[in-house]
């Protein structure tokens, strides 16, 4: 799926929160980052290309939240389970020496009329500690879910575990809400653990109604039962751009944070769409950086770090993508990014064809993940 307040709303709690990222990001670095100097913070191994999950015909893979441990990938997507049925499930594949050891659904939708009771998409797994009706869980999963046979009236919700396939529980309400059901809503979340705060996430999330935007807020789950989340903050566009050179905005992004440089870099979604088919989905991902400060307060400017697209890739959708992360949504190695896209084939229409009915790309059904690597330059 692409594109209502929670019921405990702490003012004040994500400046809180900011400062102590700041503050602990500096200790752990040894001081303050020194001023970037203007270059391209991440330079593209083009030979790193690799495929790195390709589900079965009839089903689709894209979204990915990627955590990497030593040999070990754990990859959640939002997959389908049943043979060209394009109902959403969140799978885990696990992934050893590069080598595919399994892949299943672990997050379904909800029995009706729940909130998320069609499609569950758009995962986003981070380690803390967090407790829930009396019991305390090392992982949280921010999930995309909605009640629509529709792109439409999505919210963000949360489920915990203690292993990476789970079982998954869920807390019952979205953290993230949104009540029209004939707009987009809310969705892609993006989650990183707060340093020093174990029990608490930075979420980024993506809103659609009138305009697309981003936004940020602070999600304490210490007591879920009770979950505390800030006023959210509207995310900065400054220093984004499009394919065509021109401004862009922000959507389906993920997050990592740079312990080293003290920031913050973001994938997503560049624009304009096209208008071949697939036309909702962009061409390319870029990744930029911002200062973890900057991005906590909603402020400052996106510095470019270079886009994934046809040229670098040699695919012409390079959509849906997400960092290589370490548990705590950090960059899993510290002077490397690993971005894991989605690839799409695309087709024009014919004179005969307008609608595509013909099309030799199925697009969805090509929908399945690839990874690069890139070395990232450091601050200094």
């Amino acid at each position: 799926m692409k594109h209502r307040r929670s019921r405990h709303i702490g003012r004040g709690f994500l400046a809180i929160a900011a400062t102590a990222f700041a503050v602990t990001a500096a200790s752990l670095i040894g001081g303050p980052a020194l001023a970037d100097t203007g270059a391209p913070p991440v330079e593209w191994d083009a030979s790193s290309i690799d495929e790195v999950y390709a589900p079965a015909d009839g089903y689709y893979s894209y979204a990915p939240s990627v955590i990497r441990e030593g040999a070990t990938e754990w990859i959640w997507s939002c997959h389908n389970d049943d043979f060209r049925v394009i109902k959403d499930h969140i799978y885990l594949t696990k992934i050893v020496d590069g080598v595919v050891v399994d892949s299943r659904s672990v997050l379904q939708a909800s029995p009706s009329p729940a909130w998320d009771s069609f499609h569950v998409c758009d995962p986003s797994v981070v380690a803390g500690r967090f407790s829930y009706q009396g019991t305390t869980y090392g992982l949280a999963m921010f999930y995309l879910g909605n009640d629509l046979d529709a792109s439409a009236h999505n919210q963000v919700g949360v489920a915990f575990a203690n292993r990476p396939e789970g079982p998954w529980v869920k807390l019952p309400d979205p953290v993230v809400t949104f009540d029209r059901t004939d707009q987009w809503g809310a969705g892609q979340p993006t989650a990183v653990s707060m340093p020093g705060k174990p029990g608490t996430v930075l979420l980024g999330y993506t809103q659609g109604d009138t305009s697309t935007r981003a936004f940020v807020v602070s999600v304490d789950l210490r007591a879920a039962e009770s979950a505390k989340i800030s006023e959210p903050r509207l995310l900065p566009t400054a220093g984004l751009t499009g394919t065509d050179g021109a401004p862009d905005y922000l959507n389906g992004f993920d997050l990592v944070y740079d312990k080293r440089g003290d920031r913050f870099l973001t994938v997503r979604e560049q624009h304009p769409y096209p208008t071949d088919n697939p036309w909702w989905i962009g061409p390319s991902v870029q990744v930029a950086a911002i200062d973890a400060d900057d991005l906590v307060k909603g402020r400052g400017v996106w510095t470019p770090a270079g886009d994934v697209d046809e040229s670098l890739t040699g695919f012409p959708r390079n959509h849906n993508a997400g960092f290589a992360r370490d548990w705590k949504g950090n960059l899993a190695a510290k002077d490397d990014v690993t971005v894991v896209f989605t690839k799409s084939c695309s087709s024009l229409p014919t004179v005969d064809d307008q609608d595509w009915s013909q099309a030799t790309c199925d697009s969805l059904y090509s929908y399945d993940l690839w990874s690069i690597d890139g070395e990232l330059r450091k601050r200094r």
